[in-house]
């Protein structure tokens, strides 16, 4: 995932004054950065598309109380991530039925279009990394997705989710162990 341009202060200034083509353009900037990094935080069964609108809804809605104190690219990924919680305490009271008990048109497409062993090895690969990660609580899978995906440092992790640089630390080592122990498991 390539790491995210800061919006000009220039379009931030239009985009709180109402402007909604400059709304656009950061929607444009940030939409396929942002499809990704919920992906990597749900898995492939989360609402993906609903909670990129649900997440750009907030931006628009907040843009105007945004003050720069950090920067554009961190505010944005507490809102994404927030924006992730909120869906995961909703399916924790069970009120609907887990996409996880659902097919996944992504996964059915692209096993449909998987011809060849280079595109086999790619969706084991894919689908393997998925499943570690799904074993992961959302404490340690938070970071290590924003670390190796949205490619952030550990500072800018720690502004994002609001807790010390220590402790963003320690949850990367002990996710980087779960993921270790889940791939040696496999191996076995």
């Amino acid at each position: 995932m390539p790491a995210t341009l800061e919006p000009s202060k220039e379009l931030l200034a239009r985009c709180k004054e109402g402007n909604r083509g400059a709304f656009k353009e950061i929607f444009r900037m940030y939409r396929s950065y942002a499809y990704n990094l919920i992906y990597k935080i749900t898995g492939p069964y989360g609402d993906h598309e609903d909670l990129i609108q649900e997440a750009f809804f907030q931006i628009y809605l907040s843009l105007k109380s945004f003050k720069g104190d950090s920067t554009f690219k961190t505010w944005f990924h507490r809102i994404v991530i927030h924006a992730c919680t909120r869906q995961w305490r909703y399916q924790n009271t069970e009120k609907r039925i887990s996409p996880k008990d659902t097919v996944s048109y992504d996964l059915v497409e692209y096993g449909v279009a998987a011809k060849g062993q280079d595109q086999e090895k790619e969706y084991e690969l894919k689908s393997l990394v998925e499943k570690a990660l799904e074993t992961l609580d959302v404490k340690l899978r938070v970071p290590l997705v924003l670390h190796i995906y949205g490619e952030l440092d550990l500072e800018e992790i720690a502004q994002i989710m609001g807790i010390p640089h220590g402790t963003v630390k320690s949850r990367l080592f002990s996710a980087r162990q779960k993921i270790k122990e889940y791939l040696d498991g496999i191996d076995k």
